[in-house]
Order: structure tokens, then C-alpha cells, then sequence
């Protein structure tokens, strides 16, 4: 953390003639700062990871071996189950002929079965 009594110190140096003296302090404070600056940059960083973390975690559902992931409202897949789990990533499965595909690790996964169509009412005639 920046001492701010120090600046003080530099201007009292600039001031008493010391400008070299000062100079150095003034150095001593700007590494100080730049390391700051670069340790708030990597904690934001962080923070944005686990941020993404924390949403996939309640976004992200595991159905018929493959992942889909409801954003806005919007269900969006299936993803790659191999390469969630091994790498972290997020790859889209592509349909083939039989099969679901992943592009990256090449691993197929069959199609999930089709939704049930929602039963009709069966309607019983009158008798006459």
C-alpha cells in the first residue's frame, strides 16, 4: 500500500534543495505504484474467472451425457461433456448422421432421444 506521508517528504525534499534525494523517493513510490497497479489487474482477473465459474455452475446443466447451458432464458447445446470436464471449455457438439461430434477432441456422442410428444386427450363419443 502507498504511504502518502511520503509525498510529503518529496516535496519537503524539492523544497530544502535535495532533488536528487527527492528523485529517488519519487522513484521508490512510482515501483510501488506500478506493482499496485499490476497486482489490481491480476485480482481482477481473478475475480472475472470466478465470476464465469460461479455463473456456468448455475447455468449449466448435464442432460443425456451432454451439457446445455440456459442463457437469457434461451437453452443453448449441447456441449461436449470430455472437454468440460478435462479442459474447462465450452465446445458445441455438431450433428452427424447418427451421432453428436466434438470438433476439438473428436469424441461422439449419441443423439439424446427425442422429447415425448404430450399426450392428447382421447375423446369418447357419446353413446346414442
Amino acid at each position: 500500500m502507498l504511504d502518502y506521508r511520503r509525498f510529503k517528504e518529496i516535496n519537503d525534499l524539492f523544497a530544502a534543495g535535495q532533488a536528487e534525494q527527492a528523485r529517488r523517493l519519487l522513484m521508490e513510490l512510482q515501483s510501488r505504484c506500478i506493482a499496485l497497479r499490476d497486482e489490481m489487474e491480476r485480482l481482477r482477473q481473478q475475480v472475472h474467472a470466478l465470476e464465469e465459474i460461479l455463473y456456468l455452475s448455475k447455468h449449466l446443466r448435464q442432460e443425456n451425457g451432454v451439457y446445455w447451458l440456459t442463457t437469457a432464458g434461451v437453452r443453448q447445446g449441447p456441449f461436449c461433456p470430455y472437454c468440460y470436464d478435462t479442459l474447462g471449455t465450452l465446445i458445441r457438439l455438431e450433428a452427424r448422421e447418427f451421432s453428436l461430434s466434438c470438433p476439438a477432441c473428436g469424441q461422439g456422442h449419441p443423439l439424446p432421444p427425442p422429447a415425448a410428444a404430450p399426450r392428447m386427450a382421447r375423446i369418447i363419443p357419446f353413446a346414442r
